[in-house]
């Protein structure tokens, strides 16, 4: 097993995607309860940092994107609703079949708005 130095350190960098502050490392590590590491985890799921972490992810496949880019970079009004919503659903544990649906439907939705 890691040492508690590592052991925050794969913690915050796996489920937030940044390091923990050196504050928050001297409290874990001088923390000698034994539900110490369930503590971390448990404020770590419940940090909006891992709904930002993870959703990223999420858009990287729906292809999400605020603009078009490139040479004509126009913005897409109101995309953030739709990023702001994944964030929003990792962070309350939505689950995955609701997830992809209501995807299914905002994507269905505005390929028919954009074909009118």
């Amino acid at each position: 097993m890691a040492d508690r130095n590592t052991l925050i350190r794969r913690a915050y960098l796996d489920l937030i995607g940044i390091l923990p502050t050196p504050v928050e490392t001297d409290a874990f590590v001088n923390d000698k309860s034994p539900r110490a590491y369930e503590n971390l985890i448990d404020k770590l799921l419940a940090s909006p940092h891992y709904g930002e972490r993870w959703a990223r992810l999420w858009l990287d496949v729906a292809r999400y994107a605020d603009s078009t880019g490139y040479e004509y970079d126009y913005d897409f009004d109101n995309a953030w609703r739709y990023r702001d919503y994944v964030i929003k659903a990792f962070n309350q544990d939505k689950p995955y079949n609701q997830l992809l649906r209501s995807s299914l439907r905002a994507t269905n939705w505005i390929t028919r708005r954009s074909i009118v």
